[in-house]
């Protein structure tokens, strides 16, 4: 029982998913070759106060939320973990380069306006957490160490954005119970089979896209093949996804396919 109440909390409060946006944003340094612990610092506590706060504010506002009882009876941990974040992403920012402040306000102030009503606009959630996560977690890196915004970066850039809107899609179906029909989400548009045929889709053009990187040589065979596995497994997860599936295989597993992405990638270096 108290391995279930821990692991729950791990989920719910964020820290799981902060776990995976930094995983992400360690990929960014196996794919580009370069490194920044500030960088991956930063994105770690950024996610979880910005996730956090996000669900504060939607529960204070009385939106339906799938852990509103939980947040509810932890609000006290929840709020800590805020403070916490916080004050360590304002102690990793300021020592960002300007160019990187810009870019980590602009972001934040998308994220902390999200819950506030820019969510309302059409098809806005989707490409907001996808724009995000994809600055959060590649564009950061590369502007704070001043590698060169040049095709291969592009590329890179694009293929995190689809990778991110692909597995961010089965979210939305999740909601499909929860979410006001105004949202206007891709699954409330489309429905459940179109949608998942976008996320698919998402994957392949990002697949593509490292192919080509692959043959102009700007990645290695061996991450290649590692992130053509991890797209593969992604697609399966994508299709097993609908309205029945529990919160966890959504808040852990499709989730943690951040995570899984870093794992696999970090295993093929090892192999080179």
């Amino acid at each position: 029982m108290l391995l279930k109440r821990l692991f729950h909390f791990f989920i719910f409060s964020n820290i799981w998913v902060a776990f995976c946006v930094l995983a992400l944003a360690l990929s960014s340094e196996i794919l580009i070759e370069t490194s920044n612990y500030k960088i991956s610092q930063f994105v770690f506590f950024a996610t979880i106060f910005t996730y956090n706060f996000q669900s504060v504010v939607r529960v204070d506002k009385g939106q339906k939320h799938t852990r509103r009882v939980w947040l509810f009876k932890n609000k006290i941990a929840i709020y800590l973990l805020m403070l916490v974040g916080m004050i360590m992403s304002i102690y990793r920012f300021i020592d960002f380069k300007s160019s990187t402040q810009i870019v980590v306000v602009l972001s934040g102030v998308l994220s902390v306006l999200y819950p506030f009503g820019i969510m309302k606009i059409p098809f806005t959630k989707i490409f907001i957490i996808s724009l995000v996560w994809t600055i959060s977690t590649m564009l950061l890196l590369v502007l704070e160490n001043n590698i060169p915004l040049n095709q291969n970066v592009l590329l890179q850039l694009i293929a995190r954005f689809l990778f991110v809107f692909a597995i961010t899609i089965p979210f939305d179906i999740r909601d499909l119970k929860f979410d006001d029909k105004q949202l206007k989400t891709i699954p409330i548009i489309f429905g459940v089979h179109k949608s998942k045929l976008i996320s698919i889709s998402a994957l392949f053009i990002a697949e593509l896209l490292m192919v080509f990187l692959f043959l102009y040589q700007q990645v290695l065979l061996v991450h290649l093949i590692a992130i053509i596995f991890v797209l593969l497994v992604a697609s399966i997860f994508i299709i097993k996804s609908d309205i029945n599936r529990s919160d966890l295989y959504y808040s852990f597993w499709v989730e943690g396919l951040s995570l899984f992405f870093y794992i696999i990638l970090g295993f093929s270096s090892l192999m080179f």
